[in-house]
């Protein structure tokens, strides 16, 4: 992951913000890391629940638009969260998102947050509805361009 070019889509978004990297490793599992740090601290210097949250969300987005057919995109519906253990500052959690249910309609996945010592701190259960792209955000996303001046 390291030296990894941010694509320009995700430029200037909560994936940038937050410092998260998706990706999908050679077993075709999709992860993300995402650093404890002053972006996702809450004030005790304890991991938010709503950056791990925001952790799920985006990674079960990304996993569900890798496989959507070309013509539909995938729109968040519900997550549901239960934190177990706190994460620290100064650290670096990772998720994992495994599929429960991946139909044409609907993509619901578990989301579980790991520390460094694969500890798990939070399980999140995220539901995304697959719809069609009537105003061609895909081609707009894939066709982004990020001025940074």
């Amino acid at each position: 992951m390291s030296g990894e070019k941010m694509s320009p889509h995700l430029q200037h978004t909560m994936v940038e913000t937050l410092g998260i990297k998706m990706f999908r490793d050679e077993n075709g599992v999709f992860k993300a890391t995402m650093p404890v740090d002053s972006r996702t601290c809450q004030i005790f210097g304890l991991l938010n629940g709503g950056a791990s949250v925001a952790l799920a969300e985006n990674l079960a987005g990304y996993a569900s638009l890798k496989l959507c057919d070309k013509d539909t995109i995938p729109v968040g519906s519900c997550v549901s969260a239960n934190h177990v253990a706190p994460g620290f500052f100064n650290s670096e959690v990772h998720a994992v998102a495994t599929p429960i249910k991946i139909g044409k309609t609907i993509h619901i996945w578990n989301v579980d947050v790991f520390n460094e010592k694969e500890q798990l701190l939070s399980t999140i259960r995220m539901t995304n509805l697959i719809i069609k792209d009537t105003h061609n955000l895909r081609e707009a996303l894939i066709n982004a361009t990020v001025d940074k001046d």
